[in-house]
């Protein structure tokens, strides 16, 4: 799956400080690997990571994982994300392979445009942009 996600996220993932990537809607599919696109002004394809796990609740709920996790944003933060909806969904992200360089989206998926939120793979798209990381 490509995920949209702000630059501000994206580094932190990259870092290892967010091991959680918060939703308002997720995939009605199992999901076990993630491709991370970097939004404006970035508009970069940065990295692909795997999925350990998903849970679904309520705000406090999720900021619980956040706090287990390391969320890589601040309560107020999550609070405003997921406001007027009643749950939502946490990723937990497991092993991070960045890519060896910064692609923009024409280059890694020709013809694929930026999602709003994510878009299914096929498998050969995923593995085309996995062959790229270091």
């Amino acid at each position: 799956m490509l995920i949209s996600v702000h630059p501000k996220y994206v580094s932190k993932i990259l870092s290892g400080k967010k091991r959680v990537e918060f939703r308002r809607v997720w995939a009605a599919q199992r999901v076990t690997h993630l491709v991370i696109y970097s939004t404006s002004p970035e508009m970069k394809v940065k990295a692909t990571v795997g999925v350990e796990d998903v849970f679904t609740g309520s705000k406090a709920a999720l900021w619980e994982v956040a706090k287990e996790y390391g969320g890589g944003l601040t309560r107020n933060e999550l609070r405003t994300y997921f406001d007027g909806v009643s749950k939502g969904h946490a990723i937990i992200l497991s092993k991070i392979n960045r890519l060896k360089a910064s692609l923009s989206l024409a280059e890694a998926i020709p013809g694929m445009r930026a999602p709003q939120s994510y878009v299914y793979l096929t498998n050969e798209q995923f593995e085309s942009i996995q062959s790229m990381t270091l």
